[in-house]
């Protein structure tokens, strides 16, 4: 399974990045076709971010989450995956939410995050970080692990 970060769904709202949008709307596109699910913190991170870094209106913010809750099967952090997450933040390997992502997506039988913020071709246990966003568009390994 396939899952995406918090900075994906960002870009599908992010007019100031229009490569970075067209990608993220492709990926989102498919994960949704392949009926991947996504991670529940991420849909709070989606709001907090549209209203905090690009501006948007606490109701467009809200509908934007609503809209991936409606859209995607969720899975939920645990207190198990919060504990494995603090012992990731305390080593440096990434920050908290970052960690807390990883690790429930890996009890949720994700193996693969598309994410921007994690360094690319990391293994956390079962779970490979592949960042989607190329200089021209998908990336390779973006494009093969979708299928596309």
């Amino acid at each position: 399974m396939i899952t995406a970060d918090t900075n994906v769904l960002v870009y599908v709202s992010d007019d100031a990045a229009p490569l970075k949008q067209r990608v993220a709307v492709q990926v989102m596109r498919r994960l949704s076709e392949r009926r991947q699910p996504i991670g529940l913190q991420v849909v709070g991170e989606l709001q907090n971010v549209l209203r905090r870094k690009l501006g948007h209106a606490p109701a467009v913010a809200a509908t934007a989450a609503r809209d991936v809750l409606q859209s995607f099967d969720v899975f939920p952090p645990t207190e198990t995956a919060a504990d494995e997450a603090l012992t990731l933040m305390a080593a440096g390997r990434l920050s908290y939410w970052d960690a807390l992502l990883v690790v429930s997506a890996g009890e949720a039988g994700v193996s693969t995050v598309l994410s921007e913020d994690m360094q690319d071709g990391a293994r956390f246990g079962g779970v490979e970080i592949i960042n989607p966003f190329a200089a021209d568009g998908l990336s390779a390994r973006a494009r093969k692990v979708l299928e596309l």
